[in-house]
């Protein structure tokens, strides 16, 4: 075993990081794992493992510590919640509105779009007839005639059409 005085910093604190792994049980730092278990079956070979009892009370009071940490934190976390859970009527009203929207798209995106409606054409006498205005000596009558003929049967199948539903 080396002297005292030939053990620099970083080796002390490797066998203290080791000696405190050993009596908690626990691994805090970055140990050598076959120091850390030469360690562990050195101290198992001696006395089975069993700590000696005032070892055994002082981490039992250590354990019981930072239980009580725990449990004020827990207390703490709940005491910061201001809003209390949802009562079930808002479930019900969120599970309604969902829905009730499903509803309606099924309804409008079920019917589609609707056909569109067969127009009469103007026919050629009506176009030449319109042409004819073009023409500062041509007459408006016949258009006149024409168009409104035209607009009758335009009227009639969009009646035809709005009539039936």
């Amino acid at each position: 075993m080396s002297e005292p005085e030939d053990v620099d910093e970083s080796e002390q604190h490797e066998a203290d990081a080791l000696a405190l792994a050993l009596e908690r049980g626990t691994i805090e730092a970055e140990l050598p794992e076959d120091a850390l278990q030469t360690a562990a079956l050195l101290r198992y070979s001696v006395d089975g493992g069993e700590l000696p009892t005032d070892r055994e009370e002082a981490v039992l009071f250590e354990v019981l510590e930072a239980a009580q940490r725990v449990t004020q934190k827990r207390a703490e976390n709940a005491a910061r919640v201001d809003a209390p859970a949802a009562p079930w009527w808002r479930w019900l009203f969120g599970l309604a509105s969902a829905a009730a929207l499903a509803a309606l798209l099924l309804f409008f995106w079920g019917r589609g779009a609707p056909e569109p409606t067969a127009l009469p054409e103007p026919g050629a006498a009506l176009i030449g007839a319109g042409l004819g205005r073009l023409d500062p000596a041509g007459g408006d009558a016949e258009y006149d005639a024409l168009m409104r003929e035209y607009r009758a049967r335009v009227y009639g199948a969009l009646s035809a059409r709005y009539e039936s539903r």
